[in-house]
């Protein structure tokens, strides 16, 4: 599982090297027939639309985020915006960015400023993502692990700071979005802060990570912790199980049981926070987020016409 989880951090971090690869050359396309030359001369990089990327410091660290606004929100100058932070950036505001353009432009969803933090300069995303992501320390893996901790402190103390002094935001609509390690991350902070955020979208969390530690923490715990008022919505791939999983990891499972915690909270039965799980049909774990994004940011922002 430590392999796939490297590969799809490879994947994740591989659209950081094309944005940097397209942004250092100019369409100069040498080895094309002039016929080609004619069709492709005009070749610009594509940006994501309102779009701007900062670099914002933990310490000796330094992260690239990125934000996007809304499309009315240059006009619209007394509107104030729910705000969608992601982890995983270049994979996550892509797919996040297209899945919504359509809904929230149409006014069938909420407009909300996306906010994408990426992984630490100039390490691999995959070292800095298993570090940053992971609630405990596990000494099989080989990479660092176990600094999630920080990482919520750097979100909660530099980047939601920096976002809220420069745009307008409601600071009632908060929402969390994770998959993977990102989605555990997700967890940790409903245990450890769940005001943190109001609402939270959590794709296929790797809740098997350092032999479920987190997910032993939350059935000792959570249902002792003060009373929440949040949205939860959990997505995981209906593949996401043996024989589709290395190391046997069952994360249908695990999500259904995590799923069932959150349910025996007493904000839960009051109706304070609100659930939602979805099992998503022939997805396996590379493929299930996309559906995880929309449905849930849907769930959380759509809006009611009738």
């Amino acid at each position: 599982m430590k392999t796939i989880y490297r590969l799809i951090g490879t994947i994740m971090c591989c659209g950081l090297s094309l944005a940097i690869a397209s942004a250092n050359n100019d369409a100069v396309l040498t080895d094309l027939t002039s016929n080609a030359v004619d069709v492709h001369s005009t070749a610009a990089v594509v940006n994501i639309p309102r779009t701007r990327q900062f670099v914002l410091k933990d310490g000796d660290r330094h992260y690239q985020v990125m934000i996007k606004l809304p499309k009315d929100y240059r006009n619209n100058i007394t509107h104030h915006y729910p705000v969608i932070y992601m982890t995983d950036s270049m994979y996550s505001l892509q797919v996040v960015s297209g899945a919504t353009r359509f809904p929230m432009n149409s006014n069938l969803m909420q407009q909300a400023i996306l906010v994408a933090i990426g992984y630490q300069r100039p390490s691999k995303g995959s070292a800095s993502r298993i570090r940053d992501y992971t609630p405990s320390h596990d000494a099989s893996w080989k990479l660092p692990t176990g600094e999630a901790k920080r990482h919520v402190a750097y979100i909660s103390q530099a980047v939601m700071p920096f976002v809220e002094k420069n745009y307008r935001v409601d600071t009632q609509q908060n929402t969390f979005v994770g998959n993977s390690l990102g989605g555990l991350m997700g967890a940790y902070i409903l245990l450890e802060q769940p005001k943190l955020f109001n609402y939270y979208v959590l794709g296929s969390p790797s809740l098997w990570f350092d032999n479920k530690q987190l997910l032993q923490q939350f059935a000792q715990r959570f249902s002792q912790t003060p009373a929440i008022s949040a949205k939860v919505f959990i997505g995981i791939g209906e593949l996401e199980k043996p024989p589709y999983t290395d190391n046997n990891h069952h994360m249908v499972a695990d999500a259904q049981a995590f799923f069932k915690l959150l349910q025996s909270h007493p904000s839960a039965q009051s109706g304070d926070l609100a659930l939602k799980l979805l099992l998503i049909p022939e997805a396996d774990h590379s493929m299930a987020f996309p559906t995880t994004a929309i449905h849930g940011l849907t769930w959380l922002f759509k809006r009611n016409l009738s």
